[in-house]
């Protein structure tokens, strides 16, 4: 397991006015007492030491038949993602998901059991391609930039 170090920063603004801020998860609480700025910092705390986004990797099928690339939009999810989406609910790895081109990407809250696990080792291949996980940080820096990757190229198509 990687080592990494965080640092709780601990600011009274006020007379009754505490703020306590975590700058590598971006954190950042006010409350009247020093004592309710800790806690309320603490869910945000816990959430990032234990959030973990599952991404299921897919080939294009499309893409690879005509040898172009296929607007991510535009393609309803394939039998396969569906299939999958069902199976990950089912086994209670996750219930929501989000679609991205060529991938299935799950909100994990909780570490996988190893009947869970297995499952993702045996289905890769025959489901999807592979798999891997990311911390809440990456997967919304992963979002922001398809965002940015998806903006500039609606600007080039205008």
């Amino acid at each position: 397991m990687k080592k990494k170090t965080y640092t709780l920063n601990v600011r009274q603004t006020g007379q009754y006015q505490y703020e306590v801020t975590v700058p590598e998860i971006g954190a950042m609480k006010t409350a009247a007492t020093l004592d309710s700025a800790l806690n309320i910092t603490l869910h945000d705390i816990l959430m990032h030491l234990t959030t973990r986004y599952l991404i299921l990797v897919f080939t294009d099928q499309d893409a690879d038949r005509e040898g172009r690339g296929v607007d991510p939009q535009a393609c309803l999810p394939t039998d396969l993602e569906h299939q999958t989406t069902l199976e990950v609910a089912h086994l209670g790895i996750a219930s929501q998901v989000l679609r991205r081109e060529r991938q299935l990407v799950f909100e994990v809250i909780r570490p996988l059991t190893r009947a869970q696990t297995t499952w993702l080792d045996e289905q890769t291949g025959k489901l999807f391609d592979r798999y891997y996980f990311k911390d809440e940080r990456e997967a919304q820096l992963d979002a922001l930039l398809q965002e940015a990757h998806d903006l500039r190229r609606e600007a080039s198509h205008e």
